[in-house]
């Protein structure tokens, strides 16, 4: 293992990492909102960690989910029932128009060329699919004291980097931990 991925075990201990869905109710709205359009909908998680968010989706989406998990560490302990791939989300090696959703939970700070894998998110979503992203505001002192973090994010800044990457009707709620979606 690299430095870096010995820093992310590490913090993850420190921090207790796993399940962080802290904007649950916006989530909650937006699978809603696609699972009503497409009735069945294949979710690409980038940063996966142990795969707990495909458990989550499981429970309370039953069959209307297939999920897809990748990570930058390939973890012993791992969901094994979740399909895993291990893959940098800067480098997707997906088709085009492959998912209807790709969710960033606690992630998107943790990746060098955000921007890159913004546009390979949108690159693999398809037609009326969209992103979610949940991440610690940039004002927030956890986000520049966590050591695997390359960027602090804020919502506004964000919104105007997606709507330039293409996302349309870009919406957002604050906190500690905001949470912005969008859609292709």
């Amino acid at each position: 293992m690299n430095e870096y991925q010995d820093i992310l075990i590490e913090e993850s201990e420190k921090y207790g990492w796993g399940f962080i869905l802290i904007q649950r109710e916006p989530f909650y709205k937006f699978m809603e909102s696609l699972i009503n359009k497409f009735k069945k909908i294949k979710v690409l998680e980038i940063g996966c960690w142990k795969c707990y968010m495909c458990k989550h989706l499981k429970e309370r989406y039953g069959d209307k989910i297939t999920y897809v998990g990748i990570d930058i560490i390939d973890l012993e302990d791992r969901l094994e029932e979740c399909e895993f791939h291990l893959m940098n989300g800067e480098s997707l090696l997906f088709p085009a128009n492959s998912f209807h959703a790709v969710i960033y939970i606690e992630t998107l700070e943790h990746i060098i060329d955000y921007v890159k894998s913004l546009r390979e998110a949108y690159r693999v979503l398809m037609k009326g699919g969209g992103i979610f992203i949940q991440a610690p505001i940039s004002t927030d002192h956890n986000a520049w004291l966590d050591r695997t973090h390359y960027h602090t994010l804020h919502p506004v800044t964000l919104k105007r980097l997606l709507e330039h990457l293409g996302f349309t009707d870009v919406s957002y709620v604050e906190g500690n931990n905001f949470a912005i979606w969008g859609y292709k």
